[in-house]
């Protein structure tokens, strides 16, 4: 069903008890990362990837669930 079938109040049911894969989870973190740094910042979506890699332990080139 796509989201212009469904109403608010059902978007909302499904939003409850939806769970988060680790991909999404990090697509969200890159998101907001990039949402809140300044306007002057060079910090591009690919280096916000690779700092969080690193700080998670994470190797290069691992796949998201």
């Amino acid at each position: 069903m796509s989201a212009t079938q469904m109403s608010l109040d059902s978007l909302i049911a499904h939003a409850r008890t939806h769970k988060m894969k680790p991909g999404e989870k990090r697509a969200q973190r890159v998101s907001l990362i990039m949402g809140l740094r300044s306007r002057q910042s060079t910090l591009t979506r690919e280096k916000v990837e690779e700092l969080l890699d690193e700080n998670e332990g994470r190797e290069v080139g691992a796949e998201e669930g």
